[in-house]
């Protein structure tokens, strides 16, 4: 790791969650492994996402209280996607964790990630997209099965792919950052859209940047099951960010309709039925 960077960068999106934001604040507060060298290893990035309850003047308080670096960015709410693209231009981590407004994670994560990104070598680090790791509800209970392979980098792809149908269920990542700048971005064609699916991103990300990555059975963060997702109803509210995601899929990545014809089919499906969701037709976008 450079000296001169950080190795984590922490991303919180929120919204009206004055309530649970405390779960993610004190994770970091708890850390085992916060300094080297007597420098902070992170920084905490929080996009206030046009919250109405309290929550800007929360993260003041937290910053006033606090002296590892917070980053507070307040937005009009256009949800997590737009979000995390207020924050990966200015992350200084050299890896990059999504962590919720209602998570937790144990006091071991930034060593574990430490530990384990730090064990590879240097050209093992220059290929790998990032870490992953399990999780556990708030009751704890484990969220799906163990990786089939750890301990050594895996092809990202064959990852995605092939582990798809051995019920994983809710996983956790530290991303590389230089790649997330690369391909978290709105393509200059759907920059008029208010919308567009976080999948989308992670889409990009894994068939336009990914080459390995490390995967380690050890639950780090801790998933709450509780309330109604705040994505309730999304796909009525933003029809044609939905639609613009397939479009770009079956567009961009045709030639997997021979290698996964089931996941490229269901994009060609969604693709038909958000055209004629907002009264499109095919050849309008093609």
């Amino acid at each position: 790791m450079d000296a001169n960077r950080l190795l984590l960068t922490i991303f919180t999106p929120t919204y009206n969650r004055v309530h649970t934001l405390h779960r993610v604040y004190e994770s970091i507060c708890n850390q085992t492994l916060q300094k080297k060298d007597g420098e902070y290893l992170f920084e905490w990035i929080v996009v206030d996402d046009g919250s109405t309850d309290g929550t800007e003047d929360l993260i003041e308080k937290w910053k006033n209280e606090s002296d590892f670096p917070i980053v507070h960015i307040r937005q009009e709410n256009r949800g997590k996607a737009a979000a995390a693209l207020r924050a990966i231009p200015v992350a200084r981590g050299e890896l990059f964790v999504f962590a919720d407004s209602d998570d937790r994670f144990v006091p071991e994560t930034f060593e574990t990630f430490y530990v384990l990104w730090m064990g590879l070598t240097e050209k093992e680090r220059e290929r790998c997209d990032g870490i992953g790791v399990l999780c556990q509800d708030q009751h704890g209970n484990r969220i799906g099965n163990d990786y089939p392979i750890t301990g050594r980098l895996v092809p990202t792809q064959e990852a995605v792919f092939k582990w798809r149908k051995l019920g994983l269920g809710e996983t956790w990542a530290a991303l590389k950052t230089e790649n997330l700048k690369k391909s978290f971005v709105i393509p200059e064609e759907a920059r008029g859209l208010r919308f567009i699916p976080e999948s989308f991103f992670w889409t990009r990300i894994t068939l336009e940047q990914g080459k390995y990555s490390l995967f380690c059975n050890k639950v780090l963060r801790i998933y709450y099951r509780e309330g109604e997702s705040l994505s309730t109803g999304i796909r009525n509210r933003y029809p044609e960010g939905f639609l613009f995601e397939s479009k770009w899929f079956v567009t961009h990545y045709s030639h997997l309709l021979f290698k996964h014809p089931g996941l490229y089919l269901k994009h060609l499906l969604k693709y038909l039925y958000y055209s004629f969701k907002i009264n499109c037709t095919i050849k309008t976008f093609f």
